[in-house]
């Protein structure tokens, strides 16, 4: 490994003159540890890397220099402090691990860490694992960062960037295409931030769950199946239940792309094209200020958790909130018509055939806002939980549908008006994230 200034040594040497007992001054050396380490393309060697994040990571920033850099192995990271990996630019510095032999397939594994940062690079055609996973992270940044497969393949990485089970999180500023599951995903964590970043050719472009304050805005998702996923997954043990979402000033485009998750490998495979926003199992989620442009199905779908596993007992474990409450969506922009109505990619995924007969019953108009009739027991009686709160423009279009009975194949629409859904919306609550500029390239 080449290292290009004196400041990059693993040591320094600084000279202090102290007094001394003699006549002459005498010089002590004193070692002083420098924090920067930097690579370059031509003289990287992984194997050193690797000793360096294993012998004495914390405080340190690793920095790499234009370039693509091939990993044989996961870069693991465990039980460390304040650490950045830095590259030089998201479209400069690559993270190759095409030939990875990882028996995770993972790009990078950081777990049991705090403050942690990643700027600067992207992660490209991990085998089959997520790019880069952090779990049970206190302090976590992604500024800059590109997790990408090079095509659309259900054998790639089900996620982009994957933090979970940790707490005060930004992701930002970055790009994700091709994960099999969701490019940026947040799972069990406590206050979160999602912003400014560009998702496509994903199954769902980013998905929230089980998260206790997030806010998702400035984003950019276009040409996924669909946009965002928000809900609640039975079965977590961090939060089981979570809340306070707020979605905004957000552009979903064209999100009517073919599934192409394996059928069977979870909810993700399930999920027809077309769509903006899909919830369910959510409480205390607002959606407002954004922009719904050509997503074919709907600009957001709102269905009961029985829709998304048919097996789930409500009385298995009462500390999970399964309905759909205190949803309010408010303010946004609609329009659609110049997209591709995915037809083959609906009838091709379970739920598809549930959502294109819906829409054939409404003389196959295609709604912007459609929502299942609340959530249901097993056996099929309606609670009487809370519905949405809606206010938008007159002409938004809404279906509203009983699925209770679509395993007998019967279909009923309840409503197509907004005054179905008047009252007063729950809106989001703000919560503490130090919220300072990261330390990265612009």
């Amino acid at each position: 490994m080449k290292i290009t200034r004196l400041l990059q040594l693993f040591f320094i040497l600084s000279i202090i003159f102290v007094p001394s007992c003699g006549d002459n001054d005498e010089e002590i050396i004193v070692l002083e540890e420098v924090t920067l380490i930097s690579f370059e393309e031509a003289t990287f060697s992984e194997d050193e890397f690797i000793i360096y994040l294993t012998e004495d990571p914390i405080g340190k920033t690793f920095s790499f220099g234009p370039g693509t850099y091939s990993f044989a192995n996961t870069i693991p990271l465990a039980d460390i402090d304040n650490l950045t990996i830095k590259g030089a630019g998201i479209n400069e510095t690559y993270f190759d691990f095409s030939n990875s032999t990882s028996t995770t397939g993972e790009g990078i594994a950081a777990v049991d860490c705090s403050n942690l940062l990643f700027c600067g690079f992207t992660v490209q055609n991990t085998n089959g694992g997520n790019g880069i996973t952090a779990r049970n992270i206190t302090g976590l940044r992604f500024d800059g960062v590109g997790v990408v497969w090079s095509e659309r393949s259900s054998d790639n990485g089900a996620y982009g960037i994957y933090p979970v089970e940790s707490d005060d999180i930004i992701v930002e500023n970055c790009y994700t295409q091709a994960a099999v599951d969701a490019g940026i995903y947040s799972g069990q964590n406590q206050r979160v931030i999602m912003r400014n970043n560009v998702m496509t050719l994903n199954v769902f472009g980013m998905e929230a769950e089980n998260n206790i304050d997030v806010e998702i805005y400035g984003n950019e998702f276009t040409r996924n199946t669909t946009g965002l996923l928000t809900y609640d997954l039975f079965g977590v043990s961090r939060i089981k239940s979570g809340s306070n979402c707020k979605v905004y000033n957000n552009t979903f485009t064209d999100n009517n792309e073919s599934n192409f998750a394996e059928l069977g490998s979870g909810l993700a495979a399930d999920v027809p094209p077309g769509f903006g926003i899909l919830y369910s199992a959510t409480t205390a989620l607002e959606i407002t200020g954004n922009t719904f442009v050509d997503n074919e199905c709907g600009a957001v779908l709102g269905v009961a958790y029985f829709l998304v596993d048919f097996n789930f007992d409500p009385n298995e474990d009462s500390s999970f909130t399964f309905l759909n409450e205190d949803i309010y969506i408010h303010d946004n922009s609609y329009s659609s018509g110049g997209g591709t109505y995915n037809v083959a990619g609906i009838l091709d995924r379970p739920a598809g055939p549930l959502v294109w007969y819906t829409i054939a019953l409404n003389g196959n108009v295609r709604p912007d806002i459609f929502l299942d009739d609340q959530d249901y027991t097993a056996g099929g009686a309606p609670y009487a939980g809370s519905r949405a709160v809606i206010e938008e423009s007159s002409d938004v279009v809404l279906i509203e549908a009983n699925f209770v009975q679509a395993g007998d194949g019967i279909i009923t629409i309840t409503s197509t008006s907004l005054d179905d859904f008047t009252g007063t919306g729950t809106t989001h609550t703000n919560f503490d994230l130090v919220d300072t500029p990261s330390d990265c390239v612009e």
